[in-house]
């Protein structure tokens, strides 16, 4: 894949560069740091030749001092500029993950539906963490170690250019293979990252499926369907491995190669006076802290080619099909709702192409009533409600509300003035209140109070230990399932938009819970445009009207009673429900 230069100048040109104020502080620190480790091994030359080849008495005092200074002027400037750095390396990492997180926030429905939550869980978490250590290590390792040997190579040059030539002549036969490993590394963290993202899928799923994992004795199916892929990550990080270490014998040769290289000239050199020992120990000094950061550069090269893998998966996500994405819309018209009048005007609708949900739909929801639809599962009920929302736009039609078209007003007019209660009760892992209130800033507590009142939901409330701040746990699973209902009916509530919809909101309640709930629900229907998506008949019978939808058409329509009197659709469906009943 040939992504790494088109990858390394975004990385750079959108996310390090905004932060060149703090990377200049850090390149000074870095520099003083490394001509510090220059200095240490320029000092051992008059210490060996002055001190103890001469036994120049002032310079044994001087030069202990010196190393205590410069060395306390190392470690400031190196602490300096890891801190520095580091700030700036988990900044870019942060503002990645915000913009992805934003970008996903905004993606419609169809991108959702055509993803999987563990994927997208780990380009945020997992892909980041490989991105986040490649930077890291480059900036605060990299630059470092460059400077130190540009100041230890230069020292060495001082000492002997001559004897800096025949050190790293066998240096450059290292790039081939560094160039080769990280090749092949790249293209192993590409797999590694998405076996990763396979497990997060199945481990999300898994999880959030317990208990029909528990309840069909699946536990070991479950198990055995992630140790596959578990093994699979396992072998793929042990091959890179392998293939990274093979790395480490080649520079050990290498650098011994030039240590051998040196003694056995500098040797030479010596003998033959053409340079001092305290050159050639300087020399050999600088040439043995080298070869550490060299080292560390050629490993390097690994640790940014996961990176950019990463990094390559993340831009991914962030340069989605702008198909996916809700456009902002603030150029369009606001939804003014005074009335409520909703009307489906010749809507035509297909989720996949070729598969018509709806053709030619119409349907009249006068402001203030109670209109329900209903019909076997699949028969689009659920959709119209999706197309209100304007969670898909891709329709076909008109849908008017108080004769506006809702695609001619901004997507977040239209939804502050819907209000949504479904048979899959979404709460966060929050305080009750927390949930009551999501959606509306600065509610007051008696606000909370009346609407919990409302929704049936205050009795509840006051006997948990903590009220209405009682921690309720992910998806509210220390609630029962009426209890859950009665919270989202309550954010119905203070939401206050003058259109509902109730998309089988009581399905998954039992008979006896679902009466209960239903005095919320009409209170919460009280003075409002109401759709209702039925699966139980007894909870519509007081209906203004009554759509009866089979196949993406209307085929019959009236009250209850009307509809019972033709003896077609719904009269079978009150027939079937009453069945289930007994």
């Amino acid at each position: 894949m040939s992504y790494n230069k088109n990858t390394i100048n975004r990385l750079i040109r959108n996310y390090i560069y905004p932060h060149k104020y703090k990377i200049l502080f850090a390149l000074v620190m870095m520099i003083i740091s490394a001509a510090s480790t220059g200095l240490h091994a320029w000092l051992v030359r008059p210490a060996l030749d002055e001190v103890l080849i001469k036994g120049n008495k002032q310079m044994l005092l001087l030069i202990p001092i010196a190393i205590i200074i410069i060395t306390l002027i190392k470690g400031i400037a190196t602490y300096l500029h890891s801190i520095q750095m580091s700030k700036v390396a988990h900044q870019v990492i942060a503002d990645l993950q915000s913009e992805a997180f934003e970008k996903l926030m905004f993606f419609n429905l169809s991108f959702f539906n055509n993803s999987k939550t563990g994927e997208l869980v780990s380009r945020l978490t997992n892909d980041t963490f490989f991105l986040r250590m490649a930077i890291v290590k480059t900036v605060t390792g990299v630059i470092k170690d460059f400077f130190v040997v540009i100041f230890l190579v230069g020292n060495m040059f001082y000492q002997s250019w001559q004897l800096t030539i025949f050190a790293f002549f066998a240096f450059p036969l290292a790039l081939w293979p560094i160039k080769l490993i990280g090749k092949r590394i790249r293209k192993i963290a590409n797999t590694v990252q998405k076996e990763i993202a396979a497990f997060a899928a199945i481990l999300n799923e898994s999880i959030k499926s317990i208990r029909q994992v528990k309840s069909y004795n699946q536990e070991d199916f479950e198990t055995k369907r992630s140790l596959g892929i578990i093994n699979q990550v396992k072998n793929y990080f042990i091959r890179s491995d392998r293939i990274r270490n093979r790395l480490s014998p080649i520079m050990e040769f290498i650098g011994s190669l030039a240590v051998a290289l040196s003694i056995y000239i500098g040797g030479i050199f010596v003998i033959n006076q053409d340079m001092t020992t305290g050159q050639f120990m300087s020399f050999l000094v600088s040439l043995l802290l080298a070869y550490q950061p060299i080292k560390a550069l050629g490993n390097l090269n690994v640790s940014i080619q996961e990176g950019l893998a990463s990094a390559d998966r993340i831009f991914q996500l962030i340069d989605q099909d702008k198909i996916f994405m809700e456009k902002d819309e603030k150029e369009k018209n606001e939804l003014k709702v005074s009335k409520g009048n909703i009307e489906l005007k010749n809507l035509n609708f297909s989720y996949n192409e070729g598969e018509e949900i709806f053709e030619n739909l119409n349907i009249s929801i006068p402001a203030s009533k109670k209109i329900a639809i209903v019909g076997f599962s699949g028969s689009g009920k659920s959709t119209i409600i999706n197309l209100l929302l304007r969670f898909y736009d891709n329709y076909k039609g008109e849908i008017l509300i108080d004769g506006q078209n809702i695609k001619n007003c901004s997507i977040k007019s239209v939804r502050k003035n819907l209000s949504l209660v479904s048979q899959d009760t979404i709460l966060f892992n929050d305080t009750i209140e927390a949930n009551i209130s999501y959606g509306k800033s600065n509610v007051t507590f008696d606000e909370m109070v009346k609407v919990s009142k409302e929704a049936g939901a205050i009795d509840f409330i006051e006997k948990l230990p903590n009220k209405f701040n009682t921690l309720i746990g992910e998806g509210g699973v220390k609630l029962s399932g009426g209890q859950r209902q009665r919270i989202a009916i309550a954010r119905a509530l203070l939401k206050n938009s003058p259109i509902l919809l109730l998309d089988e909101a009581t399905s998954s309640l039992d008979n006896i819970n679902e009466k209960k709930i239903q005095k919320s629900i009409n209170e919460l229907m009280k003075n409002r445009t109401s759709l209702v998506i039925a699966h139980r008949l007894s909870t519509i019978e007081d209906a203004d009207f009554i759509y009866v939808l089979d196949k993406g058409k209307i085929i019959e329509f009236g009250r209850h009673d009307e509809l019972l009197k033709n003896n077609n659709l719904y009269a079978k469906l009150q027939l079937k429900e009453k069945l289930n009943e007994n």
